[in-house]
């Protein structure tokens, strides 16, 4: 479970911005909400299982994600491709300093029933700083720490990092370089960061549909993925995965290979004059299926392996094509202390202020983005408030402008104004 997700000197962020999934001591109007929608890991700490993020057009909301994907792939692949920092990582360029200065990334999680808290610092393709605490007792220890080239590591904790610091290049990560020797924690933590938490930036949703194929192909989660689908009133009665193989073609001018080819298929009913069921049709998804069909299929193999597994899934654009009940009924299932059993969280961006709602979100639970006067992103919640009424209308207030984070339109009358 994520805990917080701290960047800085990242595209629109220019000073440490953090994402805190902590809930607050807080009561909302609805008491079950506050049973409902947290997940209570201590006596001491209460985690949310969803988060939604607010804000303007261009005021960083997209930002934010890219920035926790850019760590998670800078993670899974500097270790084979040493300029991926220079090709993912964008820090701050309104600002004379900051083009030169790292960029920060930190996750703070639990694995295990052990709170971890995992950074690095880069700039360009280099590893500046790296670190590695835990808490696998009352007190926070170090595993290791490294700045630049100098990496210490706590050889009772960690022995499995020892003599490794001198196989560590400038562009990669001690913690690769350490489960690529087959170290048990640096492996652990590896595939959590990397297998657990899912981010789908914009309305592309090409590594969601690349993540559902395998999910759809094994016989009980493709059960619950129809059923979703069905829930979703799509109209999709199967979904049919094919992989058409190269093949060798002879022809007058010689031989070449015809390229591999995937297709995902939907079956539906089709029903003659009397309303009566006539036949099912095959239809080729991309092609006959709408926008937000394919977007809800593509979500729908990643929502339920989260759900089963506790994972964390991150979305930008989160209503964008998708009906606003539907939204809010995926909301819905991971603040159900029914189907969400795993401690699974979701993240969102959106412009829904339907989901505005204090029956449905407690405020800690809603996060907003701005720009100051410098044009730096600022991420603040909504539980940072003083007298905010756990009875208050969050979208009105919202829309009203209570709580910044909307545009201020100009006066669109006067455009063709002679």
């Amino acid at each position: 479970m994520i805990i917080e997700f701290s960047v800085k000197n990242y595209r629109s962020i220019k000073d440490l911005q953090t994402l805190s999934m902590v809930a607050a001591p807080i009561k909302s109007k609805y008491p079950e909400l506050d049973v409902n929608n947290v997940i209570k890991v201590s006596d001491k700490l209460s985690l949310l299982k969803s988060v939604a993020i607010y804000g303007a057009n261009g005021s960083g909301k997209s930002n934010l994600v890219k920035a926790a994907q850019s760590m998670l792939i800078f993670i899974r692949d500097s270790f084979k491709n040493e300029k991926i920092g220079k090709q993912i990582i964008e820090p701050f360029a309104l600002n004379i300093e900051t083009p030169n200065q790292s960029t920060f990334f930190q996750l703070i999680f639990i694995l295990d029933n052990v709170r971890y808290r995992y950074g690095f610092e880069v700039f360009q393709n280099e590893v500046k700083s790296e670190w590695l605490f835990g808490t696998p007792e009352k007190s926070e220890i170090h595993y290791f720490k490294r700045e630049s080239s100098s990496i210490k590591i706590n050889e009772i904790k960690f022995s499995e990092g020892k003599g490794l610091q001198s196989k560590t290049s400038d562009t990669n990560l001690f913690l690769n370089v350490v489960k690529a020797f087959n170290g048990k924690l640096s492996k652990q933590i590896f595939e959590y960061l990397t297998e657990n938490i899912a981010v789908s930036i914009g309305v592309n949703d090409l590594y969601f549909r690349n993540a559902t194929i395998p999910i759809m192909q094994n016989e009980y989660p493709k059960k619950r993925m129809l059923s979703l689908l069905n829930l979703a009133d799509v109209g999709i009665q199967d979904v049919i995965y094919k992989k058409i193989p190269s093949e060798l073609i002879h022809t007058v001018d010689g031989f070449y290979f015809t390229p591999e080819e995937e297709t995902i298929s939907s079956v539906r009913k089709f029903y003659n004059n009397d309303e009566e069921e006539a036949l099912s049709c095959i239809w080729n998804i991309e092609k006959n299926e709408s926008d937000g069909t394919q977007k809800f299929f593509n979500y729908s193999g990643v929502i339920i392996n989260v759900l089963g597994n506790g994972g964390t899934l991150v979305l930008d654009e989160f209503d964008a094509r998708l009906h606003p009940m539907l939204t809010k009924k995926i909301v819905e299932m991971f603040n159900s202390p029914t189907i969400n059993k795993n401690g699974a969280q979701l993240v969102f961006v959106t412009h829904d202020t339907n989901l505005l709602d204090n029956s449905l979100l407690r405020r800690d639970q809603i996060y907003f983005t701005e720009k100051n006067k410098m044009q730096e992103t600022v991420l603040y919640s909504l539980a940072d408030f003083k007298g905010v009424r756990n009875d208050a209308s969050y979208e009105k207030d919202y829309i009203n402008g209570k709580y910044g984070a909307i545009p201020f339109l100009g006066n669109f009358e006067k455009l063709f104004e002679s």
